[in-house]
C-alpha cells in the first residue's frame, strides 16, 4: 500500500506499484463527495437525506474521554440518527478537513480530523472514521465511529481554513 499526500488529502491506492505517483481515483472523489453530502445533511437536520445516504442496519460508535480517566464508548445502530424523535430544536453543524480516503473495489474508508458545532457554538472536535459501501453506483455510510474530544480543538483544526469540508460560505467561523 501507498500513502502520498494529495494537497491536504492522504489517498490509498492499494493498486499502487511501490514508487509510483499516487492519484486522485474517480471512487475517492465520489466518497469524499457522499461524506460532504452525509456531513451537510447532518449540519441541516436532514433525516430524509441521511437515511437515504447509510445502510439500515449499520453501526456508530462513540468514544468519549470520562474525567477522571477511562473512556465511554456507545454504539447505536444508524437508524437512531435519523428517527424524527430526535428532533430537539438544536442547529447542529460539522465539518472535516485533512481526510485519509481509502478505496477497495466497493469498500471505502474516510478518517479525519472533525469540528461538532450545537447552536453555532463549538461542542467538540475529535475524528471521524466513516466506512462506505457502494450499492450500484452510489456510496453508502456503512458504519462510522468518532472521538469526542472537547479540549482537542486548537490541536486538531487544520491551519488553512479553506480546507474544511463540506464547503460553506465562510469556512473561517
Amino acid at each position: 500500500m501507498v500513502l502520498a499526500a494529495c494537497g491536504t488529502i492522504a489517498f490509498a491506492d492499494n493498486a499502487t506499484a511501490p514508487g509510483a505517483a499516487v492519484r486522485t481515483t474517480d471512487d475517492q472523489t465520489a466518497v469524499l463527495a457522499a461524506m460532504d453530502r452525509y456531513l451537510a445533511a447532518i449540519s441541516a437536520s436532514d433525516l430524509d437525506t441521511m437515511a437515504s445516504m447509510q445502510t439500515p442496519d449499520g453501526m456508530n460508535y462513540r468514544a468519549r474521554a470520562l474525567p477522571g480517566g477511562g473512556m465511554e464508548v456507545l454504539g447505536r445502530p444508524n437508524s437512531y440518527w435519523v428517527d424524527p424523535a430526535r428532533k430537539d430544536g438544536h442547529t447542529y453543524r460539522e465539518r472535516y478537513w485533512s481526510p485519509t480516503v481509502l478505496v477497495r473495489g466497493s469498500i471505502a474508508m474516510v478518517w479525519a480530523p472533525y469540528e461538532f458545532w450545537i447552536d453555532g457554538k463549538t461542542s467538540h472536535c475529535g475524528v471521524d472514521v466513516f466506512s462506505f459501501i457502494k450499492v450500484g453506483e452510489a456510496w453508502h455510510v456503512a458504519n462510522s465511529m468518532w472521538t469526542v474530544e472537547p479540549d482537542a480543538c486548537p490541536e486538531l483544526r487544520p491551519s488553512d481554513p479553506a480546507s474544511i469540508r463540506p464547503a460553506s460560505r465562510v469556512n473561517s467561523d
